[in-house]
């Protein structure tokens, strides 16, 4: 716990203040991925950061027959309002459900840019509610501070829709399978897959082209989501950051996490601690620098977040 306080901590370092953002500051397009499915990806590398405004997570919506689906909503209100206009751009259907796939803000401090739209359903595991009513504000305050005051303060929307159980639905005439992702990326990660268009859009539990944080994680849960998401039919993966992929990106991240639990219990089996161990670690996943650049800006931190759970699991 000391850990992942710390790297919180180093995490939300104070930045230099600037003026709050404006709708205009985030150049968002929506990208068709499939049938009446958008992606709106976001080119950051990085955490919420002054350069990239806090605009770092991605985002989706899907046309239903009903009206749209929305799938994630930014880092802050003003983040909220670009995305509402960029769907506004392809369609000005009602939007009937937003869906919030876990409880790090950057994936939801955006929910308040759609209240005036009146959606039937805000929704998000109960868990992933119940931090987002306790943390709320505090991600407001700390994505205002580590963007120097460009996402700005703004009284958080919480979703109020809880779903407590994997489940499959109908959202006006598009199935959906609501799956839960074993607490992989953090507690409370749903993840929608729509069989019929073949998209799966997954939050944070899917990285591409940048290392995954494991600060909040359970790596065994995501091993074993991701080994369950490979056996689906994907033909697309909107991942929570990074560029839109192939099932082949599911496959990768399993590789990787794989890989680096294994290392991990490696070396605590040969009685090593963490830092002890980080190089080797470094020197042995070098392959995957490749399909993750920034791996060695966040590995060190993962191999510490790794071991602890490595040694929670001997016990």
């Amino acid at each position: 716990m000391f850990r992942i306080a710390t790297a919180l901590t180093m995490m939300f370092a104070a930045v230099t203040v600037q003026a709050t953002a404006t709708v205009d500051d985030y150049p968002m397009k929506a990208e068709k991925v499939a049938d009446g499915v958008y992606a709106i990806v976001s080119p950051a590398q990085d955490f919420p950061n002054e350069e990239n405004k806090g605009w770092n997570s991605n985002s989706a919506f899907v046309e239903t027959e009903e009206g749209l689906l929305v799938f994630d909503t930014g880092s802050s209100e003003t983040i909220g309002k670009a995305l509402l206009k960029t769907i506004r751009s392809v369609s000005d259907a009602p939007i009937k459900w937003v869906i919030n796939s876990h409880a790090h803000g950057d994936h939801w401090l955006g929910n308040g840019a759609f209240s005036s739209e009146k959606p039937e359903e805000v929704i998000a595991s109960d868990v992933a509610i119940e931090k987002m009513k306790s943390d709320g504000h505090d991600w407001v305050a700390r994505f205002d501070n580590m963007t120097g005051g460009a996402t700005g303060k703004f009284e958080p929307v919480a979703a109020a829709d809880a779903v407590s159980e994997a489940l499959e639905r109908d959202f006006g005439g598009v199935k959906v399978q609501l799956l839960f992702a074993d607490n992989s990326h953090s507690p409370g990660d749903i993840v929608f897959w729509l069989p019929q268009k073949k998209v799966l859009l997954t939050g944070d539990t899917m990285y591409t082209q940048r290392p995954p944080a494991t600060f909040d994680s359970d790596v065994q849960g995501w091993i074993a989501f991701l080994e369950r998401a490979s056996r689906l039919d994907v033909k697309v993966v909107v991942p929570g950051h990074g560029p839109v992929a192939g099932a082949e990106s599911i496959t990768q991240l399993h590789d990787y996490f794989d890989t680096l639990w294994n290392l991990v219990a490696e070396g605590y089996d040969e009685g090593r601690m963490d830092y002890d161990i980080a190089d080797d670690v470094k020197e042995k996943m070098a392959r995957f620098e490749e399909l993750y650049p920034g791996l060695y800006d966040r590995l060190g931190e993962s191999v510490s977040h790794v071991y602890l759970q490595v040694e929670e699991a001997m016990f």
